[in-house]
């Protein structure tokens, strides 16, 4: 242990050395960024809170990721798990208590103004209101609190879980309103970044659990594996993403000749490092240095974030850059929807890897003998290639400039491509292609999958009247509020709404055509009733989105500055018959599938009540006997 604490001793003084680049470069970053320096000691309390809430976040995430994968049961954590649960516990209250610090620091380097200054005028909410940056930490503050109290009453695998997806969400916040969101290409730079961000965020706490795991003297072999594993696919996924960013935000000629460059070599050679380290059979202390190691990557990201990109320096940008990180010089076209790319790195990356593992999970069942159903296969593949083409093609580059386009891209992932990818049947894929864990040993993916499958958090989101009000009342909750406005400004925005409709499409469309085990679901009748109990709200919102008279989007599509002449209320109204006729084509496709279930349904049970006569004599028949001969007995 003793190694250990000089390990975490090099690497907070590495760190705080790094982020003296950013303190010691005084006023420059901030004239850069176009924002008056606020002194030396607001400098330093910025980027050190900032540090300390990435690292503890960091720390977070990452243990959480370990509880998981080494706990030996899917119900209540074991040993390792709880150990896991103790460093979230601890760290998720510095994460709490940075964040809070950060609102108001953050909110005065907003406004030019020390941070003394802000809390002694009651600045904090007119500049909260109107920058991002304090309201990205007032998120992060939200899920970090919700992680510490949590995780000191709860110490079940599923509650686990659903803490690790809230820590992912809230270590996105701070990144997305960085250098990443801003500017050219920042649809890419947005995108690598949420790849990047939760990359490097496992590794601390993965790490750091790994070597305690190593150092309790634990003799699982297997916990080992997957923890390495997933530290080597944490270091690919931040060495791809990172590439994008650096074409994003860095020239070529600015690498080695800028303070930020240098950054960025740094944070290579920081990277080749840990993936030496986890080499091999790595011993407690070279796994222990490689968690040094990724806690000065964190601080040198920290550093990065601090200053402005060089690819913003001394440039001038269009307002279709700014808002949407590209231009639209044209009108749309059939042509121009088809060659008009821009790759979605999150949802796009989605739809090519989940096909690659759906297809390799077929081809075990097959090399191993087992069948499989084309149609299942060949509709998750249109699935995925329909929300490819929806989010990467020139639909999803005009969605974000226009509202009938972006209508067309709402309809498709909420109502066309979760019918798809719920009629292939994934999770029955992955449960006859994966092998059980072995006897005695921690349980693996299937275990995992069954896990969360039968928890209450789904039965709870599946149930039949969430699921329908979420479908049916979402877009109504979006369009007629300030809530798409407020989210239409951003790329992450976008993202975070895509994702939104993919989600309640596929919850609600499995409540009714599901072929997946899940939670007990309605019979068939009561989904036939739930389909045509929605059909009226789709219509209703569409035919409300063509009679209005305001501007859905009012204070962001007039700052676009289009380069052709376009009536924004007709575009809405377009975008609103779209949203009507559109509406009623997936549920002719929902019907035939639901019906045809149906129809299997009745027959496999009928082939059941055959073949159970055949074998017994028939059940009913002989009851209804019995009855009468009961009845003949009582009357004599």
């Amino acid at each position: 242990m003793m190694d250990k604490r000089w390990q975490v001793a090099a690497a907070v003084l590495i760190s705080v050395l790094v982020l003296g680049t950013f303190v010691a470069a005084g006023a420059w970053p901030y004239a850069s960024a176009g924002t008056a320096y606020p002194g030396p000691f607001d400098a330093a309390l910025y980027s050190g809170l900032r540090a300390v809430a990435d690292i503890a976040g960091a720390l977070t995430l990452g243990a959480l990721v370990y509880a998981l994968c080494a706990s030996a049961s899917t119900k209540r954590l074991d040993v390792n798990g709880y150990a896991g649960m103790r460093l979230v516990e601890r760290a998720s209250l510095v994460w709490v208590m940075a964040a809070v610090a950060l609102i108001p620091v953050a909110a005065a380097q907003a406004g030019g103004m020390t941070t003394a200054t802000l809390l002694r005028t009651g600045a904090l909410v007119p500049l909260l209101e109107a920058s991002e940056k304090p309201k990205a930490w007032v998120v992060a503050a939200v899920f970090a609190a919700v992680i510490g109290v949590v995780s000191r009453i709860t110490l079940s695998w599923n509650g686990s879980a659903i803490l690790t997806w809230i820590a992912v969400l809230g270590v996105l916040p701070a990144s997305m309103v960085g250098n990443a969101g801003e500017g050219p290409d920042h649809d890419y730079g947005t995108g690598a970044m949420v790849v990047f961000r939760i990359a490097i965020s496992v590794l601390p706490g993965l790490l750091w659990c790994t070597a305690e795991h190593l150092w309790r003297g634990a003799e699982s072999e297997i916990v080992l594996r997957r923890c390495v594993l997933l530290v080597r696919l944490c270091l690919g996924a931040a060495t791809v993403s990172g590439l994008v960013l650096v074409a994003v935000l860095l020239p070529p000629a600015a690498l080695p000749n800028t303070g930020y460059g240098r950054l960025a070599l740094s944070g290579v050679a920081a990277a080749a490092a840990i993936a030496l380290l986890v080499r091999g059979n790595s011993s407690m202390s070279r796994i222990a240095w490689a968690a040094a190691v990724s806690i000065i990557g964190q601080a040198i990201v920290v550093a990065m974030a601090l200053r402005p990109a060089p690819a913003f320096a001394d440039r001038k940008f269009t307002a279709q850059q700014v808002f949407l990180g590209f231009d639209l010089p044209h009108a749309p076209t059939v042509m121009r929807l088809i060659t008009l790319w821009r790759f979605d790195i999150v949802l796009g990356t989605a739809a090519l890897a989940g096909s690659a593992l759906y297809v390799a999970g077929v081809l075990r069942l097959r090399g191993r003998g087992d069948e499989w159903s084309r149609w299942r296969t060949t509709s998750w593949i249109i699935g995925w290639l329909a929300l490819l083409l929806a989010t990467s093609s020139g639909l999803g580059s005009y969605g974000y400039g226009m509202f009938s386009m972006h209508m067309i891209q709402h309809m498709v992932l909420n109502m066309f491509v979760p019918v798809l990818l719920v009629l292939g049947a994934p999770v029955t894929l992955l449960l006859r292609a994966v092998a059980p864990a072995p006897r005695g040993g921690p349980p693996g993916v299937r275990e995992w999958v069954l896990s969360l499958l039968h928890s209450r958090a789904t039965a709870i989101a599946s149930h039949p009247g969430i699921a329908l009000a979420l479908f049916a009342l979402s877009p109504y909750a979006l369009y007629f509020t300030p809530l798409f406005d407020a989210l239409i400004r951003y790329h992450w925005g976008h993202l975070a709404m895509n994702v939104h409709f993919l989600l309640v499409g596929y919850l609600f469309y499995w409540g009714i055509i599901g072929i997946d085990p899940g939670p007990r679901r309605l019979p068939h009748l009561g989904r036939l009733g739930m389909l045509f109990a929605v059909m009226p709200f789709h219509a209703f919102f569409g035919i409300a989105v063509m009679s209005m008279t305001t501007v859905i989007g009012d204070r962001f599509y007039p700052q676009l500055e289009l380069n052709w002449p376009i009536d924004l209320l007709s575009d809405q109204h377009t975008g609103g018959g779209i949203a009507w006729v559109s509406g009623e084509v997936p549920i002719l496709l929902v019907v035939g599938a639901l019906l045809t279930q149906w129809v299997a349904q009745d027959r496999r049970t009928a082939t059941r009540t055959d073949r159970r006569d055949e074998e017994y004599g028939d059940s009913d028949l002989a009851a209804y006997n019995a009855m009468l001969e009961q009845l003949a007995r009582t009357r004599r």
